[in-house]
């Protein structure tokens, strides 16, 4: 029974009149949020669809009847019902009855939970309710940021949301070529941590951030480090004539 709760989270909504918000995602990365007006007994539900590439699709419900059906990524009138039956499984053990009973039944899906009833457990397909291990919500989490990295379009977009990272990263590494300059690095060691941290950077956007490196940063790294080579190896020439 913990793990079948374990399903749905829930916290207070965000959006303007909805007093709370339940939250799941499905082992093929689908995610789906309901809000929930507690006055109007009106739910809205917000379905983000892995298979089409992070496309997201929103229903309006309102005492059993749909006010609302859109493509959201298109901005566009469409009909849910095939997308949202086939979350049928995981309503089936949605945690708040009340919410269950505001959409009256539509899309074919249930009014009451099987949480509040004797269930026989062997009747349960359990692939879905294996209990959350943190190695599953972590890869969820680089999911969900690589969906958002692919979601943006266009050249300038694209530039303005990695320009705050790709800033600082690139600052950072100007300090360190300060401190060379300053003698307070060696050029040795300037070499090594130049080159390192360029190399960093580019797996720190591969992996973490979700998104191709960015091969000018790698390359200024790198120029850096083979300039401190450079000018430790003229030092050590022009210190024989010395």
């Amino acid at each position: 029974m913990s793990a079948m709760r374990r399903l749905w989270k829930s916290g207070p909504s965000r959006l303007e009149g909805y007093t709370r918000h339940y939250y799941t995602e499905t082992a093929d990365g689908d995610e789906l949020e309901l809000d929930y007006h507690f006055a109007r007994e009106m739910v809205r539900i917000t379905l983000t669809m892995a298979q089409e590439r992070g496309r997201q699709y929103v229903a309006v419900i309102k005492q059993g009847v749909i006010l609302q059906e859109r493509d959201f990524s298109g901005n566009r009138d469409t009909d849910l019902s095939s997308r949202v039956a086939r979350f049928k499984e995981w309503f089936d053990y949605f945690p708040d009855n009340h919410v269950l009973k505001s959409m009256g039944g539509v899309y074919g899906l249930p009014t009451k939970s099987k949480l509040h009833q004797n269930i026989v457990r062997e009747s349960r397909t359990w692939e879905a309710l294996r209990p959350v291990r943190m190695v599953d919500e972590f890869r969820r989490y680089l999911d969900r940021k690589r969906r958002k990295e692919e979601n943006v379009q266009g050249l300038i977009p694209r530039f303005l949301r990695r320009l705050p990272s790709e800033t600082l990263d690139i600052a950072l590494g100007l300090l360190f070529f300060l401190a060379f300059l300053a003698g307070r690095i060696g050029p040795g060691d300037f070499a090594f941590l130049a080159g390192s941290y360029g190399l960093a950077t580019g797996g720190l956007d591969w992996l973490w951030r979700q998104r191709e490196p960015f091969i000018p940063k790698i390359v200024l790294f790198h120029s850096l480090a083979a300039y401190a080579v450079w000018h430790e190896v003229q030092m050590r020439l022009w210190g024989i004539f010395i």
